[in-house]
């Protein structure tokens, strides 16, 4: 498949990487040499869950050859397995292990698997769900971060340091990097806070920032830029629709994200096209089951696709309309599913595809990887590795890790220039709970204001309600309408409802609208 950006990236190939008959693939990486890690089943292999064969070979499918193949236990509470190559060429991080390859991974003789053991109790926390659901590696080859789910707030995001132990990896310098409070009261107002530690995805700026799945300006998920050296969180997507992970080039001037923006009957759009103030702080329980309908429910039964989109770095930052170029199957069979990752040239990226309505309990679904190769693209040079810090301006201790908790919220956010927000949050995004806001006449600019109300409960084992009757007037104008309910979480595939209500309307109806632009949930259902 040949596609041509006209607006900057030129010619862009896709293809799937050609594997050898004998194997089943699983996923693959660039590794920083530029080989491809590929994780596999040969026929050969002994029929049980937790054995893995690794093999490295070159992108157009040849010199193929394996470096380990035997059982690399899931520890409970861990996401699986993870294959994240090391920049020192020797080892790979698993998530509860390392693969120390010796000479070099390419040419690996003789590997180990050595067990990884998280700090603070993480992993025996009764609040924690998984001590790990993402896991990245530093360039400097020392440190990690990784991201722990909760039953309470949700995610809590971490850096450390790794250090080798005669049979063992520990983590020494741990940091919490996570927000302990989106909304501090101060003088009578909440004042919103920074939004810090999602699910982090990649260590960017030669491993002084994360990558990671945040929030910012939108109102659903967005992927930031979380500085370690200063309290910058900077906004990388824009669009009004689920945006989620961006992996950056090694120059970090193209990414490639995963979104749902190339996808209209699934994108979510309708709820992020209103641009709200704090939107991120209003409804934070409305992430969770757009996730399970747009990304979920795509890859398992739904006709859409979430990607992946491959976009200028600095465009995607600075123009709200900039939308890239999509790189998924044109017939929409074939569905994004991690890892991307980038060859060391900046010039090619690679990332599997899962067949959608394959996902069985019985056998591994068919998988295939996909590489896009730049070719009129001209690089700028890789950006250096530096050390990770261990000292972070923001960073939350031990204690602050045992004082996570639910958020109960209910004051105002004063306007910059006139009026207010008054919000009402009680519960958490995981468990369940409720959110409401009521506009009077809000507005930090004096030019834009926004009147109205928006409403939420949420829950898994019930069905999630998001009402909103708001009006956007002055200097720009828009308005939502819009009344969406999800099925249970809890309950099967996550659907929006368009059976009739106790009145007789369809349960979920209605519009956003904003500068020309009007989203109608019913295109959702169509």
């Amino acid at each position: 498949m040949l596609l041509n950006d006209l607006n900057g990236l030129g010619r862009i190939e896709v293809a799937t990487i050609p594997m050898p008959d004998s194997v089943t693939v699983l996923t693959a990486a660039y590794t920083y040499s530029g080989s491809v890690l590929v994780t596999c089943r040969r026929k050969e292999d002994p029929d049980e869950a937790d054995y893995y064969t690794l093999a490295v070979m070159k992108d157009n499918g040849t010199g193929f050859h394996v470096i380990f193949s035997g059982l690399i236990p899931q520890k409970k509470g861990a996401n699986g397995i993870r294959f994240m190559p090391f920049a020192d060429k020797t080892r790979v991080l698993l998530g509860d292990y390392v693969l120390e390859c010796s000479p070099d991974i390419d040419s690996c003789t003789k590997a180990s698997l050595i067990p990884l053991e998280y700090p603070w109790g993480i992993a025996e926390d009764p609040k924690t769900m998984a001590h790990w659901s993402e896991i990245i590696i530093a360039p400097d080859n020392q440190h990690i971060s990784w991201t722990s789910l909760r039953s309470d707030n949700g995610a809590a995001a971490f850096t450390g340091k790794l250090v080798r132990k005669e049979d063992r990896y520990i983590i020494e310098n741990t940091n919490l990097i996570s927000s302990g409070c989106f909304l501090k009261e101060e003088g009578g107002y909440l004042i919103p806070q920074p939004i810090r530690g999602g699910e982090v995805k990649q260590f960017v700026r030669g491993g002084t920032a994360i990558s990671s799945v945040g929030a910012k300006e939108g109102s659903l998920a967005d992927s930031v830029i979380q500085d370690l050296l200063s309290e910058e969180v900077a906004q990388i997507t824009h669009t009004p629709g689920y945006d989620e992970t961006t992996m950056l080039s090694p120059d970090e001037r193209l990414g490639l994200v995963m979104s749902a923006r190339g996808s209209k009957r699934t994108s979510c759009a309708v709820f992020g096209l209103l641009p709200k103030p704090y939107g991120a702080y209003t409804s934070p329980g409305l992430i969770m089951p757009v996730y399970m309908y747009c990304v979920a429910g795509v890859r398992a039964f739904r006709r859409g696709n979430i990607g992946p989109i491959l976009i200028d770095i600095k465009r995607s930052m600075e123009e709200r309309d900039y939308m890239g170029v999509n790189l998924c199957d044109p017939e929409e069979k074939w569905v994004y599913c991690s890892p991307m990752s980038w060859h060391p040239d900046s010039k090619r990226v690679m990332w599997p595809e899962i067949l959608r309505e394959s996902l069985s309990d019985e056998k591994p679904a068919p998988i295939r990887i996909r590489m896009a190769r730049l070719l009129d693209y001209v690089p700028a040079d890789t950006v250096p590795a530096a050390e990770t810090p261990d000292i972070i301006p923001y960073a939350g201790t031990y204690e602050d890790y045992k004082a996570l908790s639910n958020q109960e919220v209910t004051g105002r956010i004063q306007g910059k220039a006139c009026g207010y927000m008054e919000l009402s949050q009680q519960g958490s995004s995981m468990a369940g709970g409720s959110a409401e806001t009521v506009y009077v006449n809000f507005s930090d600019d004096g030019k834009t204001f926004w009147n109205g109300k928006e409403e939420l409960t949420y829950g898994y084992q019930k069905e999630t309600v998001y009402r909103a009757d708001l009006e956007m007037s002055g200097s720009e104008q828009g308005e939502m309408k819009l009344q969406a309910v999800f099925s249970a979480m809890g309950q099967g595939p996550v659907r929006l409802l368009f059976d009739p209500d106790e009145n007789g309307k369809p349960k979920s109806r209605g519009y956003s609208s904003y500068r020309g632009i009007t989203w109608k949930i019913e295109d959702m259902e169509k």
